[in-house]
């Protein structure tokens, strides 16, 4: 009998917290795209208190799923699972994200393609087919005022921040971990995601971890998927702003250590989050 090798060509990592909406449509693109290349998906519950396991068990049978007592955030939920994967890649997705088909090999076969790629990310849509940037440029003391989840995003600025589409693949300062896909290895030699992020801005401290070795975040047009923006979880939106504006804080402290982030940031942020809890601006960076 031939012995079936116990390497796992890919994980994906699909981190759920009251996800059940779209968590069965994001698994079952998701394990048919694992299917056609080779390994495991592994749903790594931050303590759902809907259905979302009930779906994923009854459902998807081998999906892998670690339980969390309790929510540890997105950051440490993927390096836990990451911790316990077994893939030669990582595949970051998002549950309210439908890959697809055949996004999984193209994504692969950028590192054949480029020596130079730490991380490739897939091409993002609404779910009325339109694109969805989810790639940016590092945040600045300057570009940081322009991002969507400020007051005054696309108003003459976003540009500065926010990237558009591109035709081909195209190497990307920093890319969202909606669909992310890495190396294992090298994700476990950066240390993961930073755990001081709960949620948001830990996919931009890694982007600029990697780029910081060297590497290139390739985005591709012709791989990604429909993505609810928002969906994942059942987060009330003013908590979605609070973690936000307080991980855009955390990582202006780590990266600009100085009197703008200390003093001048906080109170820019404070305005900004109030602004929108208000007139509730869509999207985050």
């Amino acid at each position: 009998m031939p012995v079936s090798n116990p390497q796992k060509s890919v994980s994906a990592i699909v981190v759920t917290y009251d996800s059940a909406a779209h968590i069965s449509a994001c698994l079952k693109a998701l394990t048919s795209e694992i299917d056609a290349v080779g390994g495991e998906v592994v749903v790594f519950d931050n303590n759902s208190g809907d259905a979302t396991l009930r779906a994923v068990e009854s459902g998807f049978p081998d999906v892998k799923i670690i339980r969390s007592d309790n929510n540890i955030g997105f950051a440490a939920a993927n390096n836990n699972a990451a911790a316990e994967s077994q893939g030669e890649y990582l595949l970051l997705v998002n549950p309210d994200l439908a890959l697809d088909s055949g996004s999984l090999a193209k994504m692969l076969a950028v590192f054949d393609e480029h020596d130079d790629a730490g991380a490739v990310a897939g091409r993002m849509r609404n779910p009325d087919g339109t694109f969805q940037p989810t790639c940016r440029n590092l945040p600045t003391m300057k570009n940081i005022f322009f991002s969507r989840g400020s007051m005054l995003g696309g108003k003459g600025g976003s540009n500065k921040y926010t990237l558009g589409d591109f035709d081909s693949p195209t190497p990307v300062p920093a890319a969202a971990a909606t669909c992310l896909l890495l190396r294992r290895d090298f994700f476990l030699e950066l240390g993961g995601f930073d755990e001081r992020f709960f949620m948001f801005m830990e996919d931009t401290d890694l982007s600029r971890r990697i780029g910081e070795t060297g590497k290139k975040i390739y985005f591709i047009p012709d791989a990604g998927g429909v993505h609810h923006w928002g969906g994942g979880s059942a987060v009330s939106k003013i908590t979605r702003l609070r973690y936000h504006h307080m991980s855009v804080w955390k990582y202006f402290l780590k990266h600009y250590p100085n009197g703008f982030s200390l003093l001048l940031l906080p109170i820019a942020l404070l305005a900004n989050f109030f602004l929108r809890a208000v007139f509730g601006r869509q999207g985050t960076d």
